[in-house]
């Protein structure tokens, strides 16, 4: 009898300490669930999808995250829809973003696979520095403010004379857009101060940063109906000369020994403005990229564990990339 009455009480105390535990664990875990979480309707305490202008202050424990239905901590979130009316014609893609730091080489890519024009201007970029939690101290954690970069205005054409007539970025069938987290190269003898469509003529500008490089097929000279008036000695200096040079600044020695006819047939011709002056009215003058600065002083692009989402004017997602 006494043996039985030992088992029934040693059964009762493992009862009672696995019950005391379950209520211990279930304390402790009830204060890191965030009060008035109602999903994604945007009810009381929630977060909307209609929100744009998301919360990113402090939160509890990010291994909950579960119990917020966004989770990235900005509108639409990872599992959101792409609802711009652009979803799909127009695709983002992650550039070098996930290996270079440097703004003015950091760098997405827009392009329209669609069928008709986009106007990108008014959209934003934002990074996914909202999603990563960061730890105060222990067990206390918070969500940092994203940031985002909004895609401004540019030129159609580069104008030699630094004049530039700006208007919206538009995007048309086959265009992709280089989009720069830096600034414009506004320091450069021949300033440029906004993004611009690229054309025939700006490989002359290869002293420039330009990441990737910007593409070097300039009209070459054998195509001027004028180089025949040249000497022997002067057409074969020119097409020694790798495309998009202009000697006077990167072969100056060279250059200096030819003939001043020769000289000042080169001065016409190989560099950006003569360029722009002899081809600005062809038909293939322009070309189907643009290269669009953010003006950026500091990386948006984290190396990895990051999402870039791109949104219209409205606030709509268009795309995202994650890596």
């Amino acid at each position: 009898m006494k043996r039985e009455s030992r088992g029934f009480i040693k059964h009762v105390t493992g009862f009672t300490i696995v019950v005391c535990i379950l209520f211990i664990v279930v304390a402790a875990a009830a204060k890191y669930v965030p009060a008035g979480i109602t999903g994604s309707n945007g009810g009381q305490g929630g977060i909307s999808y209609v929100d744009q202008t998301p919360d990113y202050g402090a939160r509890s424990n990010p291994l909950l995250g579960f119990l917020d239905t966004i989770g990235t901590g900005y509108r639409g979130g990872e599992g959101a829809s792409y609802t711009s009316a652009s979803s799909g014609s127009i695709v983002l893609d992650q550039g070098n973003a996930s290996y270079s730091s440097q703004p003015f080489e950091e760098h997405v890519v827009i392009e329209n696979r669609g069928n008709t024009s986009v106007d990108i201007t008014g959209w934003t970029l934002m990074n996914g520095k909202g999603s990563r939690p960061i730890q105060n101290s222990q067990n206390d954690y918070f969500y940092p403010t994203a940031d985002s970069a909004m895609i401004g205005q540019g030129t159609q054409f580069l104008d030699p004379s630094g004049k530039f007539i700006v208007g919206d970025i538009v995007l048309k069938p086959g265009d992709r857009a280089i989009v720069v987290t830096g600034g414009p190269f506004a320091n450069f003898p021949y300033s440029i101060n906004t993004s611009f469509r690229e054309n025939i003529c700006v490989g002359y500008l290869k002293n420039y940063p330009f990441d990737p490089p910007l593409d070097r097929t300039c009209p070459y000279i054998d195509s001027d109906p004028d180089i025949r008036l040249m000497t022997d000695e002067c057409y074969d200096y020119m097409r020694s000369l790798p495309n998009c040079t202009d000697p006077s600044v990167s072969d100056k020695r060279r250059y200096d020994e030819q003939t001043s006819v020769c000289r000042n047939y080169m001065a016409t011709r190989l560099n950006y403005p003569s360029c722009v002056a002899r081809n600005q009215n062809s038909a293939d003058f322009s070309k189907n990229q643009w290269r669009v600065f953010l003006g950026k002083k500091l990386e948006l692009w984290a190396s990895s564990h990051e999402s870039i989402t791109l949104y219209d004017r409205t606030g709509n997602v268009v795309d995202r990339v994650s890596y």
